[in-house]
């Protein structure tokens, strides 16, 4: 058994080891995907192979994936903790990383094995340096520099001793820096700023001014001399480095938001104040250039501007930082802004106000309740009434009980935060309390409150009168205003209201002196003549059937027509029948108008189909009906859809189901609203579908004169006839025409709502009887 356990591994050992060759002659060859590939089936057999990790890590880092790098080599520093070189590129991986916590670790264990590894002092002294542990550092660099003496350690202990602020050391060691390496330019702007912080002012221009002329189109060389310039007061000389840096740079906003700085304070206030917008074009949330933009639109005198920047600040302030000092000094320049001399004006909304500063209290109130508003440009400091100060609301409203027992004068006096006053008397004026008393005559409403509805109509017409000893100045039912005559004592008034799923109205009245009377009526619908077995109510069907015809050709087909959509509405609910032959344009004209009307109302018609079936014309985007007397090529002497609509609109509020049928021509778009969305099939049971309005057209739209074989009626008819159902919606048989239809290029029927037409999206139903 042992014997075969050593057999396993060894063979596993030479296959790790085959991998890892043909893994070599890849790298060689630049396969480097292929050697890894290889490497990883190495591991896989033999995981402590550490020159497989080594290798992977090399391959992995020529890949950029810099953090599997990492790991193989701190594997490797695992399985051989006393190899410097793993640590050490464990180490440096990692600080490129910028993983410098655990680059620290291995750079440190590094320089512990081999204190005179010049590459891992110099990295671990970066590796400080990004941690803020700049003496360590100095020391990791001051034991390199023992080793060799490099630009870059001199500068990176510069940057260290910079840090630590000692400038004069880091002055010498940036000095050594550039002596080693005179294009060296990181040397040349952190020696400059070196200089800048020692306040070497002098030496700080002199050298900033070299970097510039070296390196011209490197923005650094001007982020520093720009620095020296405005410390040495020269601010032009520091605008035109700005203006230099902003065409190197990619922080733009940064660089204009400085020039704007440096432009007010050299008060060149309107360049200030355009470099502060480009900044916020380009950062709209940066407060400061708001506050700043604000205080040069203030030394500009271009105040509304200054004050909408201000308040912009403090709002966005307040979601930022907010404690520093602009926001104190944006509050107090808006304070000032503001400032103005006009007095707050004292609103009084109860009591009421009468006459001239007289308020209205009843004549057996010894307190009343003021309620009412300062209004003034800006904030109310104080408000006191009869000499007690007042509290106010956010907005300067008030309330304030007051006893009026032997009081005849009631003394505002209002002061805003500017110190201006106002002061105003209001004298007490006795008025009578009594509460209007409110009368319904019509509809008849007995003496219990019960209005009895003959109807069952959605709007009723009421009527009734008001008894009061003073002036009534509101009248509302059910938030209704009622119309009357506010000069009147005892006014009558009327109001047409809706009563759509009510059982209770209300009726308001309000005196001149605000008493109020409010009488709620219950409405009692036991005499309404409402079919319980038909969700349409009452429904009547209009046929306006032309067909011998003066100078158009006469037509068989709307008689038969006709007769074919009353024999199938026989087996419908349909309470009435009305049917009209060869009317003329002032037949049509009048009956629409006011005798169709008249019956609508007299007989509280809820559902009403119009059928048109005749000769009809298409001109213009106007559809017409052909009257029988109409003349050909005559367009006055036909009959306008839009007419019919028109003479519809007096009745259409009373109406909750309207349908209009044409089987003539196109109605028109002005006779149309809009298509609905779909056709969607409704329910009989859809209480929303039979009780809320509907006001529908469907028309033929033929653009020809009538023919005397219809498939529009025939597929109509036919879908009422073959209905099977309970009921059925027009919805449905719109679907049916338009299939049965569809073949004929003469007919295109549409159907939509009627435009003008209050519709609540309620649906004409044919019910079965």
């Amino acid at each position: 058994m042992m014997l075969m356990s050593a057999i396993v591994f060894t063979n596993q050992a030479q296959n790790a080891k085959k991998s890892y060759k043909n893994a070599k002659k890849f790298f060689e060859s630049q396969q480097y995907q292929e050697a890894i590939t290889e490497l990883n089936q190495a591991i896989a057999v033999d995981a402590s192979f550490i020159d497989a990790y080594v290798l992977r890590a090399q391959l992995l880092e020529k890949q950029e994936n810099l953090d599997a790098a990492a790991s193989d080599y701190e594997k490797a520093s695992t399985l051989d903790p006393k190899t410097v070189d793993y640590l050490f590129q464990a180490g440096r991986l990692n600080y490129q990383i910028r993983n410098y916590t655990k680059a620290i670790q291995f750079l440190t264990s590094a320089t512990t094995l081999d204190s005179k590894n010049f590459q891992a002092l110099q990295y671990k002294a970066f590796t400080h340096i990004k941690l803020n542990e700049y003496k360590q550092a100095i020391l990791a660099l001051d034991n390199a520099l023992q080793i060799e003496q490099t630009n870059m350690c001199f500068y990176a202990r510069g940057v260290a001793n910079d840090s630590l602020k000692n400038y004069s050391q880091a002055i010498i060691d940036y000095n050594k820096a550039l002596a080693l390496n005179p294009n060296f330019q990181k040397a040349y702007y952190a020696l400059a700023k070196a200089y800048l912080s020692n306040n070497q002012l002098d030496n700080a221009l002199e050298l900033a001014s070299r970097a510039v002329q070296k390196f011209p189109e490197v923005a650094e060389a001007y982020e520093v001399r720009y620095l020296v310039y405005y410390k040495r007061g020269e601010l032009l000389n520091a605008i035109n480095d700005l203006s230099k840096l902003e065409t190197l740079t990619e922080n733009k906003a940064s660089v204009l938001f400085t020039r704007g700085a440096y432009y007010f304070e050299y008060e060149h206030f309107q360049n200030a104040k355009s470099d502060f917008s480009q900044v916020l074009a380009l950062e709209p949330s940066n407060y400061l250039a708001i506050y700043w933009r604000g205080r040069s639109n203030e030394e500009l005198m271009e105040n509304a501007p200054a004050l909408t920047d201000y308040k912009n600040f403090l709002i966005l302030a307040q979601n930022g930082e907010g404690n520093f000092k602009e926001v104190a000094e944006a509050k107090k320049r808006l304070f000032e802004l503001n400032r103005e001399t006009i007095a707050p004006v004292v609103v009084i909304d109860t009591p009421m106000v009468i006459g001239q500063k007289k308020l209205a209290v009843f004549n057996n109130a010894d307190r009343i309740i003021i309620q009412g508003i300062i209004k003034d440009q800006n904030s109310i400091e104080s408000l006191f009434i009869n000499g007690v100060k007042v509290e106010l609301g956010k907005n300067g409203e008030f309330s304030y009980s007051l006893n009026i027992t032997d009081l005849l004068v009631v003394n505002f006096s209002a002061t805003d935060v500017y110190g201006n006053l106002s002061t105003v008397d209001y004298d007490l004026q006795k008025t009578e309390i009594d509460l209007p008393i409110i009368r319904i005559t019509t509809p008849f409403a007995s003496d219990n409150g019960e209005i009895y509805l003959s109807t069952n109509e959605s709007n009723i017409f009421i009527e009734g009168d008001v008894e009061d000893a003073s002036l009534i100045k509101d009248i509302f039912i059910d938030g209704v205003r009622a119309s009357f005559d506010d000069t009147k004592v005892n006014p009558k008034f009327n109001a047409t209201i809706s009563i759509f799923n009510k059982n209770i109205i209300s009726v308001k009245a309000v005196d001149e002196f605000n008493n109020i009377q409010e009488k709620s009526f219950t409405l009692n619908r036991e005499g309404a003549q409402i079919s319980q077995e038909n969700p349409m109510g009452k429904t009547w069907v209009i046929f306006i059937e032309n067909s011998t015809y003066e100078t158009f050709a006469s037509l068989e087909g709307p008689t038969k027509d006709v007769s074919s959509m009353k024999s199938v509405l026989a087996n419908y609910q349909v309470h009435n029948f009305i049917h009209k032959k060869d009317m003329t344009k002032k037949e049509m004209e009048r009956f629409f108008s006011i005798e169709l009307r008249d019956q609508v109302k007299k007989n509280n018609v809820n559902s009403l189909l119009v059928w048109y079936a005749g000769h009809g014309k298409f001109i213009n985007e106007t559809g017409y009906w052909i009257p029988v007397d109409a003349t050909r090529d005559d367009e006055f002497t036909y009959f306008n859809i839009n007419s019919l609509k028109a003479g519809m609109q007096s009745y259409s509020s009373i109406i909750t189901h309207t349908l209009v049928v044409t089987d003539a021509c196109e109605s028109g778009p002005s006779f149309y609203q809009a298509m609905r969305a779909s056709n969607d099939i409704r329910s009989c049971d859809d209480v929303n579908a039979t009780k809320f309005k509907s006001s529908q057209v469907f028309s033929s739209a033929g653009y020809e004169l009538a023919s005397d074989n219809s498939q529009f009626t025939k597929t109509f008819a036919k879908s009422l006839q073959f209905n099977e159902d309970a009921c059925i919606p027009i919805e449905s048989i719109v679907t049916k025409v338009t299939e049965a239809v569809a073949g004929n290029e003469n007919q295109k029927p549409q159907f939509g709502k009627i435009a003008g037409f209050e519709d609540e999206n309620g649906t004409f139903f044919f019910i079965k009887k």
